[in-house]
């Protein structure tokens, strides 16, 4: 028998092309660049290296032109198959190697396993395999090119593709700073090309002397640019401008190296592998070094858990280049031996061709596979265009998809919601296949199956345009009222809507006795309870929607769907109203605590009516005109607290000044770049939004109209205001604020209440807090006789935060904390806050001339989304923590009263502006207060709230900033903790035994 003969490749090439890609993904994204301006010896030295490695890229593709006829006689087609499987094998292992590792879980990271180019992961990678593909042909036309005409070519290609770029030391041809272009690897592979063809490589004399100047001249470039660039620009910018692969410099390097790397392999006769092993290692390579997963956590995750790496970086070059070698040796070992096991070459020979003959026989097979199915894929096409104009309808030419941008709706849903479309039509089908097993009826199922979606989609368009909101679970309370509800409606749409309903009816009986046994299918009893067993297990899992790792919620997360809980109308318009249903399907809105019962909770109100008594004696009786302000001021927070960033100047001087004198300190904010309602709720109920499960991530939306009752700090004033200078769609204020028992909402857009100044600072489209502040004195001035409370939500400082918003541009910064592509809407920011900064020290002025005692409780809501330099895991809390102050006017009893309290929670300002004006509390807000004083603040774990759609797990924070878990308090500390848990679940998933109780007035 004779055996086959293993084809061989040299391979030091490749090894040392492969091991300089290494180390320039770890150089550019494993490590912090240093910066000419920052360091400029640390600068030379990463530089040094930096050139040294940059052009392993380049190195492939000259060796496949040179090697061009070892190559030609692979099937390359035949194996394409068997490539595709590696990686998919290597991408996959990754991902679960992550997920263990970390004990995190991302369906987008599975789902881009199937999408690799559409992301431009492997452009590199695809433009090879394109060109390796195309190889033969190539080579059969240049070999058919005579010999001066070629050289001609060459030259002039060179001096477009090479000469051109350094000279204008511009990119002429879009080839990138890593010359990843197609264009620009075809060029290399002809260059390989001519060096086999014309033996050049063997004519080259001296090539150490050759790489060692090439080395030298590629290296002084960078000294001599920076020297330039200081003349000429007073900065290093122009440093690095031969640094790229098409330079000359770059060149004269690489073709020096590859150069003495065949010249050693020759005279070696060692280092041949066969074509598998060669094409597995690249593979490796490929995955290791581009798969977002990978690069994501070493660049993002384990450099920043290692803090001391970055004083030591040479040091972290080598650990970095370690692991990613590491992982390409485990992954081409694993990969080679892979390929000959038998699940391996079962799916290899399904997949592969060998001709168009091949090919053409294999999408025949499917094409019939699917002509099969025809029946089934004629519901999910009707379903599909039906979805389509179901969000179309609901949102009309215009879709606000954030507060600052809106995009044409036709063209977002189209482009951008496809996978949303998607699961809304699996949803819908799989609806009609289960009245399909059941009942073996096609039409009275399809007909069925339309009219239930043609319901939902009417129902959802009279409420959105009614009440801008669509169907909600809660709304299935309303059923049993559904003679009053008829009664605003049209009289036209109801007669309408029975003769639909007739229509479809008639047509679903006549279809179905006349194309009965069309479209009747045999199937045994077992395969029918099976199919719909899966089914009902499917839309049972739907009740589990929002349990973070379950099934259904990987399905959502798969499928790119946003819960949207804060802005109910844009998720109905951009996921469709049936998913966004669902989404509010899953809302326990919290765990009973142990004990709970009537008998106990009246027990905690007797507790806390003794110590109200005991707090009062203490206090003074409130003033007829005393007034509290809650001002929740957008974004706001002390970018100079932010770890690894200094700032240049002080944007907020006047209310770090203050912060001296009064009661003041930081507050714990549950979101970051967002979950503004969240912090508003918990200090307007003096609720601990950590408290709540995790399915109830936004209180406004899922839990406050649900209560019989919401007691919250506005039943202690004879009036209560809220102003919010910006639409009240989000969150659901306009509702919420009606069931807090407000009496006037000053909104954009109110017909009644109408906010009487909207000014804006230069660009800015957000009205100034300037303006804010002056409707707030007119609501002051408004009333000076009775007890007041105002909610104040500032809006000046919303993302996002565009360069060209401010004329000004006082402050600046330096630090990793902000990547490059965000500095400027950080510049932004702090201009922004400048100016809240002086509006505050304005409104401050204004209210002490205003005759009634005022307390003024100013604080951020949350961080702005800014930071994306600094790990979530390791500086969690710092960016989970914003400024407040308590101020006291002149005409208030204890106007320098100052409290020690440094950290806070939201709930916690209740208890402390009554304690900062010195009067009188209610039992309710008696157990906030020992709450407050007592008991350490909490908030949901900081390291995990990147997210704000998840309440994660609850921690405590000392002054120290010390984070502890509830067993790490003092046994008096969880009792006060155990009593107030009781009553918020009483008040907000219990019987609200207490809601009168929490509500009551203070007696004077």
């Amino acid at each position: 028998m004779i055996e086959k003969k293993v084809r061989k490749y040299p391979f030091i090439t490749i090894l040392i092309a492969s091991l300089f890609m290494v180390l320039q993904r770890v150089l550019t994204s494993a490590t912090v660049i240093p910066s000419f301006s920052g360091n400029p010896d640390r600068f030379y030295l990463y530089q040094t290296i930096y050139c040294i490695f940059f052009i392993g890229l380049n190195l492939i593709p000259l060796y496949f032109g040179y090697y061009q006829k070892k190559i030609r006689k692979t099937s390359l087609v035949h194996r394409l198959s068997r490539y595709l499987l590696l990686y998919i094998v290597m991408a996959l292992s990754s991902n679960l190697f992550f997920m263990a590792l970390r004990g995190s879980f991302d369906i987008k990271n599975y789902w881009m396993i199937l999408f690799p180019i559409s992301q431009n992961y492997f452009q590199y990678a695809v433009a090879c395999v394109l060109l390796l593909l195309a190889l033969p042909y190539l080579v059969d036309y240049l070999d058919k090119i005579n010999e001066t005409l070629f050289k001609r070519g060459m030259i002039v290609a060179t001096i477009a593709l090479i000469g051109l770029p350094t000279l204008f030391s511009n990119d002429l041809w879009n080839f990138g700073l890593r010359g990843e272009n197609i264009l620009w690897l075809l060029y290399l592979v002809i260059l390989g090309y001519t060096f086999q063809r014309f033996d050049i490589i063997k004519k080259i004399n001296h090539p150490k002397r050759h790489l060692f100047f090439s080395l030298a001249a590629m290296i002084g470039s960078v000294f001599l640019m920076a020297q330039v660039s200081l003349a000429v620009h007073n900065d290093g910018s122009s440093a690095t401008r031969f640094v790229v692969p098409y330079s000359i410099f770059a060149m004269y390097y690489t073709i020096s190296l590859f150069v003495n790397l065949e010249k050693w392999q020759n005279k070696s006769q060692h280092f041949f592998v066969s074509g598998r092993l060669l094409a597995t290692f690249l593979i490796a390579i490929q995955v290791v070094i581009n798969w977002r997963l990978t690069t994501f956590s070493v660049a993002t995750y384990y450099r920043d858990a290692m803090p001391h790496l970055k004083m030591m970086w040479v040091w972290a070059i080598c650990l970095f280049t370690l692991m990613y070698l590491t992982a390409v040796l485990v992954f081409t070992i694993a990969g080679y031996y892979l390929q000959g096991t038998r699940p391996f070459i079962f799916l290899e020979q399904k997949l592969s061709f060998s001709s168009l003959a091949q090919l053409k026989a294999k999408a025949e097979k499917l094409i019939h596979w699917i002509g099969g199915k025809k029946r089934l894929l004629y519901v999910v096409g009707f379903f599909y265009l039906f979805t389509i104009g179901q969000m179309f309808l609901l949102s009309g030419n215009q879709i606000a998809v954030s507060v600052s941008n809106t995009v044409n709706a036709y063209f977002y849903i189209l482009f951008h919601r496809q996978s949303a479309i998607l699961l809304n039509v699996l949803v819908i089908v799989l609806f009609f296949l289960l009245l399909f097993y059941v009942t073996n009826r096609y039409w009275y199922s399809f007909i069925f199956t339309i009219l239930a979606d043609l319901l939902i989609t009417i129902s959802n368009f009279l409420k959105m345009s009614l009440r801008e909101e669509p169907i909600l679970p809660s709304d299935m309370t309303m059923i049993s009222g559904m003679n009053e509800i008829l009664n605003y409606v049209n009289p036209v749409i109801i007669v309408a809507a029975i003769i639909i309903l007739i229509a479809f009816a008639y047509s679903a009986i006549r279809l179905e006795r006349r194309a009965k046994k069309m479209y009747r299918i045999k199937f045994g009893w077992k395969n029918k309870l099976i199919k719909i067993g899966l089914i009902l297990l499917f839309f049972g899992s739907l009740g589990f929607v929002n349990h973070k790792d379950s099934p259904s919620y990987l399905l959502f997360n798969f499928f790119r769907i946003n819960r949207y809980f804060y802005n109910q109308k844009l998720g109905a318009q951009i996921n469709g109203p049936i998913l966004q249903f669902l989404n509010n399907v899953d809302t326990t809105v919290m765990d009973e605590p142990e004990g709970y019962s009537k008998e106990k909770i009246e027990e905690i109100m007797a507790k806390y009516n003794g110590e109200a008594n005991q707090i009062n004696q203490e206090r003074q009786n409130w003033a007829n005109n005393q007034t509290v302000i809650f001002n929740l001021s957008e974004s706001f927070s002390d970018p100079a607290r932010v770890p690894n960033i200094e700032v240049d100047g002080n944007p907020i001087k006047y209310i770090l000044n203050m912060k001296k004198k009064t009661t003041s300190g930081l507050m714990l904010s549950n979101g970051y770049g967002g979950g503004t309602a969240n912090m508003e709720w918990a200090s307007l109920t003096s609720l601990d939004i950590s408290n709540l499960s995790p399915t109830l991530p936004t209180p406004y939306t899922q839990l406050v109209e649900k209560q019989k009752s919401a007691p919250n700090i506005t039943n202690l004033f004879d009036e209560s205001v809220a102003i919010h200078p910006y639409v009240a769609t989000l969150y659901n204020r306009i509702g919420v604020y009606q069931k807090f028992g407000f009496d006037k909402f000053y909104y954009e857009g109110a017909t009644e209440n109408k906010l009487k100044f909207m000014e804006t600072i230069d660009n800015s489209p957000y009205v100034s807090d300037e303006s804010a502040y002056k409707d707030t004195l007119e609501v002051l001035n408004g009333n000076l006789s009775t007890s007041q409370f105002i909610q104040l939500s500032t809006m000046q400082n919303h993302m996002p935060y565009e360069q060209d918003y401010y004329e000004a541009n006082d402050y600046s910064f330096i630090g990793p904390a902000v990547i490059d592509s965000r500095k400027n809407e950080l510049n932004t920011y702090m201009q922004g806050i400048h100016y809240t900064d002086e509006a505050v020290k304005g409104f401050i002025k204004a209210i002490d001339q205003i005759q009634k005692p005022i307390t003024f409780v100013f604080y951020g809501d949350h961080l702005p989304s800014l930071y994306s330099g600094n790990n979530m895991a390791t500086y969690g809390l710092e960016q989970h923590e914003t400024d407040f102050f308590i101020y006291n006017n002149k005409y208030s009893r204890e106007q320098n009263k100052k409290l020690a309290n440094k950290i806070v929670s939201p709930y916690n300002f209740s208890a402390l502006a009554l304690e900062q004006a010195g009067i009188k509390v209610t039992p309710y807000y008696a157990l906030i207060t020992e709450l407050t004083n007592q008991v350490l603040p909490s908030t949901t774990d900081p390291a995990a709230s990147v997210s704000n759609n998840y309440n994660g797990e609850k921690v405590f924070i000392t002054k120290n900033n010390k984070i502890l878990a509830e067993k790490d308090l003092s046994k008096k500390q969880r009792d006060i903790l155990r009593d107030y848990t009781l009553i918020e679940y009483d008040l907000t998933a219990g019987n609200q035994y207490s809601a009168a109780w929490a509500e009551q007035k203070v007696n004077q």
